[in-house]
């Protein structure tokens, strides 16, 4: 090694091991603020310099990658290099895949019947009145709005008269495309809904058993992989929220990618381009996301394969093409309805940005570790379980492979999203990237997360099963394998029962010409509008009321107007919106309804049309009279 040549290598290392001391300083006393010729320097954020560290150390790779550490040890450094496996883009199809699919798709949907038997017990009930209500209107609203009025899909019934609603929070289109056969053969929709959000965990599992055999050549392994994606901790933390368990078309890009480098082939581009349309239509955050990680997954196998990159860009500029034109009309509703929403606040976006404790924070409803881990966070109760990280742990053991290096430098950059402003790159994308400026929980990167550990988990498992042993001891470690995984995840969901019937009002004022609802009485969150939203899927008559991911500022002037309702400011209001009819609802426990059925006796300004009773609490609808 020439002089010059070493004194680099002793340089840049140099610099390596100070950034690696820094960013251990950092996280250990929280950084450093000083001044330097009256410039003041702060050094408060780990991953910056940590970010710094990892770039310096892939330029040390690429300018003397068979250089052991200081110009020392080089013989000892260039035999493990040797050692790393060239592990294929994908791996050779063999025959019977098919076959092995679908028993894979019959075992893993046997395992979440033994994980979530409680759920499939109680098709009729949920895991709160929130949520799951609120995904329950979404998916009825874009099939009843299909059927009715296709052009005005996103100017769904809430929060009359603003329009482009549905574009308040993810509209789920295809997941309500799925479920329409379903509500065709006339099953309830609370059942259709469940069964959904069911499903969502199992053709997550199946697909991610796709990619994994392609990964690793093995069938048992790629089911540990199914598996550990499929009941993925961080699916029961998001256990109401219907859209974040719609994970099921990542994999299936990645398995596109991973094909269209190999081959360079057109249908693969147009596949990876068709599994992110899916993705969008299904779950915008993980669109998003997905760009993300699967650009960091394309470099990476880019590098360490050597592919040219001239015979790639032709197909995939093309594939961006289609996909961007079938993309359109969401992407411009939800431009339209941006000087409705406006941006999330970047106070709004750091609450939701994780920390690294927050790794160390179990889901509410992980029957194993909720009560020995630390207390549980919105959003960012992020503790992965034990079985994918030690299986992701034993892929690393020695002999080294890319695939796995690619891997696990996207669960880097998976982790440092799930930090959001907190993070190394999640700010460059804030800045850069306009459809990361209007998502408010980067935690959710958790999902991406998941899908790089259980890929490693899929190597991990090829280990042990692979070891020199019989055919017994390899089932043996088989069923091991799915029993660590299944016990480590399992879940302790917290079920309530659904209304069946909504208050029989809504009868009557459907039969109204060009009625507008208000829902009384208005309750201190947005969220307690979900009941109203539930009840609208029997009648869908547009109504002041709402809840979605953004609430419009002229929903908060309304409610505002309404705290002394029936004051006169409060009637006001209602005709401001022309509003026809106000229903009264006693059977939520509202403890001045009393008051509020005497206030409403005596005023000339509403005409009670029907009193009735609903779960054994008055039920009253007025008619808003004019001036």
């Amino acid at each position: 090694m020439r002089a010059a040549s070493r004194s680099t290598i002793v340089g840049i290392d140099t610099l390596a091991a100070a950034l690696f001391l820094l960013t251990a300083a950092i996280f250990r006393i929280g950084g450093f603020v000083f001044e330097i010729a009256g410039t003041r320097v702060s050094l408060r954020s780990e991953h910056r310099s940590l970010l710094a560290l990892v770039m310096v150390v892939v330029v040390r790779l690429l300018i003397a990658p068979r250089a052991g550490p200081f110009g020392l040890l080089s013989r000892p450094w260039q035999r493990l290099l040797d050692t790393m496996q060239r592990e294929p883009l994908v791996a050779p199809t063999t025959p019977g895949r098919w076959r092995r699919v679908a028993a894979a798709a019959l075992g893993i949907g046997v395992a979440l019947a033994v994980l979530m038997h409680d759920q499939l017990a109680h098709l009729d009930e949920v895991a709160d009145l929130g949520d799951p209500l609120f995904s329950i209107w979404r998916v009825s609203w874009v099939l009843h709005q299909l059927a009715a009025d296709p052009w005005h899909l996103f100017d769904a019934n809430i929060f009359y008269p603003e329009h482009l609603t549905l574009t308040l929070s993810d509209p789920v289109i295809l997941p309500a495309l799925t479920i329409a056969p379903l509500l065709a053969l006339g099953i309830q929709p609370l059942i259709s809904y469940n069964l959904l959000l069911l499903s969502a965990f199992w053709m997550s599992g199946v697909a991610t058993y796709v990619l994994a055999e392609r990964l690793t050549g093995s069938a048992r392994a790629a089911f540990v992989a199914g598996l550990v994606y499929a009941c993925y901790s961080y699916r029961f933390e998001h256990y109401s929220h219907l859209e974040l368990q719609m994970t099921q078309w990542m994999p299936l890009a990645l398995l596109a990618l991973h094909l269209f480098l190999s081959t360079r082939r057109w249908p693969y581009a147009m596949g990876l381009a068709a599994a992110g349309l899916a993705q969008l239509y299904s779950a915008m955050y993980y669109a998003v996301f997905l760009l993300i990680y699967a650009a960091s997954i394309a470099m990476g196998l880019v590098m360490v394969h050597k592919i040219e990159l001239r015979r790639l860009v032709r197909p995939l500029a093309v594939a961006a093409l289609l996909a961007a034109v079938i993309a359109w009309p969401l992407v411009r509703a939800f431009i339209a309805a941006e000087p409705m929403k406006g941006a999330r606040s970047s106070a709004e976006v750091n609450f939701y940005s994780a920390f690294p404790s927050d790794y160390l924070r179990a889901n509410t409803n992980s029957a194993l570790w909720s009560q020995r881990l630390g207390a549980p966070a919105p959003e960012r109760s992020l503790f992965p379980g034990v079985a994918p990280l030690a299986l992701a742990a034993l892929s690393f053991a020695p002999p080294l492979g890319t695939t796995r290096l690619v891997y696990a430098a996207a669960l880097l950059v998976s982790v440092d999203g799930t930090f959001g402003l907190h993070g190394a790159l999640y700010p460059l994308y804030y800045q850069l990237f306009a459809p990361v400026r209007g998502l408010r929980s980067p935690a959710r990167f958790a999902a991406l997360v998941g899908l790089a550990l259980a890929i490693l988990a899929a190597f991990g498992a090829r280990r042990l099963l692979q070891r020199p042993q019989s055919r017994t001891h390899q089932r043996a470690i088989f069923a091991a394998l799915i029993a660590f995984v299944l016990l480590d995840a399992w879940p302790s969901l917290p079920l309530v029962a659904v209304w069946k019937s909504p208050p029989p009002i809504y009868e009557f004022v459907r039969t109204v010409p060009n009625p507008v609802l208000v829902e009384i009485p208005l309750p201190d969150t947005e969220i307690g509008n979900i009941p109203y939203m539930y009840f609208s899927t029997w009648h869908w008559i547009p109504m002041v009321n709402g809840y979605s991911g953004f609430i419009p500022d002229s929903y908060a002037v309304f409610e505002k107007a309404m705290r002394h309702f029936p004051d006169p400011t409060s009637i006001e209001a209602l005709r401001r919106r022309d509003v026809t009819h106000v229903a009264v609802n006693c059977g939520f426990g509202y403890a001045a309804c009393d008051e509020l059925k005497d206030a409403l006796h005596h005023t000339s300004t509403l005409r009670l049309i029907v009193d009735t009773t609903w779960i054994d609490h008055p039920v009253q609808l007025y008619e808003v009279l004019p001036r």
